[in-house]
């Protein structure tokens, strides 16, 4: 399944990597935990291994996928939603982890944020934030990006969809 060294996506933290596989003693019990680091945001995390499946952890796309993401970012949703049920729906789409869905969301929250005089709501920065992050984290490991160029990435398709 997957092994130390291995380039991961965990849902709402972005993409890192299987530093180390602990044996940890918890009240009595030995249990195998994964360590993952997230470079972007610089978070240590410990997953036991027993939940790996129910966490939704899964491997980086392949190289060969960024055409994808690009697409998504270009043609998100034409009509940005409104922020009452958007917010819950945004919030699952978040945790599902896929890059898809985070490209998809940061285009919607862009087409929304510059239609908005007074720009996006708090929750609604926050959720752009977050998925745009996720998106670089995953972009740097997968074409080797540094942050920059990553953004950059984001940020020209984001401009080919509005032009």
């Amino acid at each position: 399944m997957f092994k130390v060294g291995d380039n991961v996506v965990y849902p709402y933290h972005g993409a890192g990597t299987i530093q180390d596989i602990e044996e940890k003693n918890v009240l009595g019990e030995t249990h195998s935990y994964f360590i993952l680091h997230f470079p972007l945001v610089d978070i240590k995390l410990m997953l036991p291994e027993a939940r790996i499946e129910q966490s939704g952890l899964r491997k980086v796309i392949s190289s060969s996928e960024i055409d994808s993401v690009a697409v998504a970012l270009q043609t998100g949703p034409d009509t940005p939603p409104s922020t009452s049920q958007f917010s819950r729906d945004t919030e699952n789409l978040l945790k599902s982890g896929s890059i898809i869905d985070a490209a998809y969301l940061v285009s919607s929250l862009s087409k929304k944020q510059s239609e908005r005089s007074n720009g996006l709501h708090i929750q609604d920065r926050h959720h752009l934030q977050k998925a745009r992050q996720m998106l670089a984290s995953e972009l740097v490991v997968v074409q080797d990006y540094s942050e920059e160029q990553a953004y950059e990435f984001i940020d020209t398709n984001l401009l080919e969809a509005a032009n």
